[in-house]
């Protein structure tokens, strides 16, 4: 380390300069080293071994008077040579004395090293200490000088002067680099805040893109599915019959690949909301079943179940996504096997007052998967085989769904199967206790599984500007003896609303002039005045996470999508639909 060794001496007497000159210039080579050996055990410092006898070697310079000790102070420090210690006489007349002198210099030199040479005939020691403060940058030396003391101190405070100055750069340099690292996170912070953003709007742009799509597919395809399955109720030749069948299996797989790349976008998005309502695990297995046999009666195969007895009849979880996971796995089963039966199982794990894990699988007698292929099989778009989806279809997702979907609600998914010999796929989750207290009205969770039987005289307001689904709609629900009005805006509902009594309205959601949310809106609010509410389901071709929450905060009671699915819209409206009423006056609308 590069020491600096410059001192400066003020005094007004010149013999003062004279004695402390000679005091700190004289050489003696064993004193000498005494004073580098303290010095280098006080601050740790390791001493290199020389036969030549250490010097230290001081500039000293000299000044009478406070003022000129200032200036002389700050020329140094302006040439890059400061003073690293200052001995100051207090009595300097004419003009500042030591202690102001002291004073002034700390203010812009805060880190010289002082020492006060004094007889005390001034100022005390108390004055002083008033005057300039505690210091560990300062000391006091009376006089007469002792010769050993002074060289000493010399040589202890210029150390500790030329150690705080390496500090100083230290801490300097230190700050430089965490300013410069500092800057260097904030652009980092930056950039990643603007790919952000970048990926927000990318994402939004990617959710408005498939919210468009899906409305823009899903709406002729209501039309398709809607008058193909009133087609096949009407006398058909064989051959008819089989066209129109492979027309509705066509559509349902075109279905099932817009709500797979729907469904994975919400998952991949973190916009899959999964509720806990209660419902009965034994009623959604057996309409599990029932959609399943279909295909199987189709295909000549058998479907068959099998399920614990000791399963609670009701518990808590998200029927929805358990119903998708287990119809996602049992098409997959039918479609892979040509002969045999596919099987659906359901075991309890574990069973407490609080919760029950559950085990679900679903076995077939298909084609198998082979051992190399099993590892990605739940990976998005895998397939066992590349000719898998040239033989038999499907996007590669729905694996990956169900993954994700049980990843969700705390489960977990596997597989084992043999090529050849058919395969077995299962999830457990976790499901709550049910308490009757957790119950509602709500048709999505509803465990009593009646139906209110309905006539004529139950009058249903269909809210709907396309025509295709307005035909498709009228014929499902006059079939089913309700009474249907049908409107093609959300100003036309209100206003047939102010004029008639209905039981229900289906409300597209997309409609000109007015669309269903704000007119569910104004409906909510025309019913504070009289305190009656008349039940809405909301239609609409969008299957967004955002679409269904939009019409539950416009008011309405329920959401169903399109295509819509008999079954599905006539369980729905069961929810809500009371005793008869009288027949009320009906206006032409």
């Amino acid at each position: 380390m590069q020491r600096n060794h410059r001192i400066l001496l003020v005094d007004d007497n010149e013999a003062i300069h004279e004695d402390i000159e000679s005091i700190l210039t004289f050489r003696d080579p064993s004193s000498e080293e005494d004073f580098l050996k303290i010095e280098h055990e006080l601050f740790e410092e390791e001493t290199e071994s020389t036969d030549e006898p250490v010097n230290v070697e001081y500039q000293i310079d000299h000044a009478y008077r406070g003022e000129e000790a200032i200036e002389m102070i700050e020329k140094a420090d302006r040439d890059g040579y400061p003073y690293s210690l200052v001995f100051m006489d207090v009595r300097m007349p004419p003009g500042m004395n030591g202690i102001e002198a002291v004073k002034k210099i700390w203010d812009n030199y805060p880190y010289i090293e002082v020492v006060i040479c004094t007889a005390y005939s001034d100022y005390s020691w108390e004055q002083i200490i008033k005057n300039l403060g505690t210091s560990d940058r300062l000391l006091f030396m009376k006089k007469p000088f002792d010769a050993t003391a002074l060289k000493q101190t010399a040589l202890t405070l210029n150390t500790k002067w030329n150690l705080n100055q390496q500090s100083k750069r230290y801490t300097e340099q230190l700050e430089q680099e965490v300013n410069e690292q500092t800057r260097e996170l904030q652009e980092l912070v930056k950039e990643y805040k603007e790919m952000k953003e970048r990926a927000e709007r990318a994402t939004a742009t990617k959710s408005a893109f498939l919210a468009t799509m899906s409305h823009e597919i899903r709406t002729p395809m209501n039309g398709i599915m809607g008058m193909n399955e009133m087609l096949l109720e009407t006398d058909l030749n064989q051959e008819q019959r089989e066209l129109s069948e492979l027309v509705q299996k066509s559509a349902d797989s075109l279905l099932r690949v817009v709500n797979d790349i729907l469904d994975f976008s919400k998952i991949e998005a973190g916009k899959m909301d999964i509720e806990s309502v209660p419902f009965k695990p034994g009623k959604l297995l057996n309409e599990v079943v029932q959609t399943l046999s279909f295909y199987t009666d189709s295909k000549g195969i058998k479907i068959t179940k099998s399920v614990d007895k000791s399963i609670p009849e009701v518990l808590m979880g998200d029927p929805t996504r358990l119903r998708q996971l287990l119809l996602n796995y049992g098409s997959n089963a039918v479609k892979f096997t040509e002969k045999g039966q596919v099987s659906i199982h359901v075991d309890v794990l574990e069973s407490s007052d609080s919760k029950c894990t559950l085990k679900f699988r679903v076995s077939d007698t298909g084609i198998g998967i082979g051992e190399k292929k099993l590892e990605g099989i739940f990976d998005p778009f895998s397939q066992a085989d590349s000719t898998t989806t040239r033989n038999y279809g499907g996007s590669g997702l729905g694996l990956a769904i169900c993954k994700q979907l049980t990843e969700l609600m705390g489960g977990s998914v596997g597989v084992e199967s043999e090529l050849g010999k058919g395969s077995d796929f299962w999830f457990v989750l976790t499901l709550g206790a049910y308490t009757p207290s957790e119950l509602n009205g709500n048709g999505s969770t509803s465990t009593n599984g009646t139906s209110v039987g309905h006539s004529r005289e139950y009058r249903i307001l269909l809210a709907e500007d396309n025509k295709m689904n307005q035909i498709v709609a009228k014929k499902i629900l006059e079939k089913e003896g309700f009474t249907i009005d049908v409107v093609e805006t959300g100003r036309q509902a209100v206003r047939a609303i102010e004029l008639n009594e209905y039981d229900l309205v289906l409300m597209d959601i997309q409609m000109p002039e007015m669309d269903g949310y704000e007119a569910t809106s104004l409906i909510r609010e025309m019913e504070l005045a009289d305190g009656d509410r008349l039940p809405i389901i909301a239609l609409t071709a969008s299957a967004m996470a955002e679409d269904r929450e939009m019409s539950f905060n416009a008011g309405a009671d329920d959401f169903i999508t399109k295509p819509i699915d008999r079954a599905e819209l006539i369980h729905a409206i069961q929810q809500f639909i009371g005793p008869k009423k009288e027949s009320a006056q009906h206006v032409e609308i």
